[in-house]
């Protein structure tokens, strides 16, 4: 009788812990959401006459030896960097990275929108739709 408590007390905590991890993963896919710029209209944009700031918010690790889209400033630490952001609220801004899903351009994305900038958009593929476009890239000198 013991055993058979035991074993339902088991199953009931790693049922709720099943459930704890798919509400986890719907909220975070759910943070993805939102609408997204592809390369040719990023192009498009920077050319036109609104200010527009680009993020590029990859790793060091993710970014080194490899070019990053032409203007971008490097934001690899944006917990850090987000309080020193000195721009207006109304400057379009791009945000891209090297991950599955845009994800972390879509969450420091969705923090530069609650800091109250309006015009927020990750790169819809990121760096790898930006190359894959045939676009150009910049190469920052390394320190020596």
């Amino acid at each position: 009788q013991m055993g058979r408590i035991g074993l339902m007390v088991l199953l009931v905590v790693f049922a709720l812990f099943l459930a704890q991890k798919w509400w986890q993963r719907q909220r975070f896919y759910r943070q993805l959401r939102m609408a997204r710029i592809s390369p040719t209209e990023l192009v498009q944009l920077t050319q036109g006459k609104q200010p527009t700031v680009i993020l590029d918010v990859r790793t060091e690790l993710s970014r080194a030896g490899g070019g990053i889209i032409p203007g971008a400033l490097l934001w690899s630490d944006p917990d850090r960097k987000m309080a020193t952001l000195d721009l207006p609220h109304d400057v379009a801004v791009v945000v891209y990275c090297a991950c599955p899903n845009d994800a972390s351009a879509a969450q420091v994305a969705r923090r530069l929108m609650a800091a109250g900038f309006r015009n927020v958009r990750p790169l819809h593929g990121g760096i790898d739709a930006w190359q894959a476009a045939g676009l150009a890239l910049e190469y920052p000198a390394q320190p020596a």
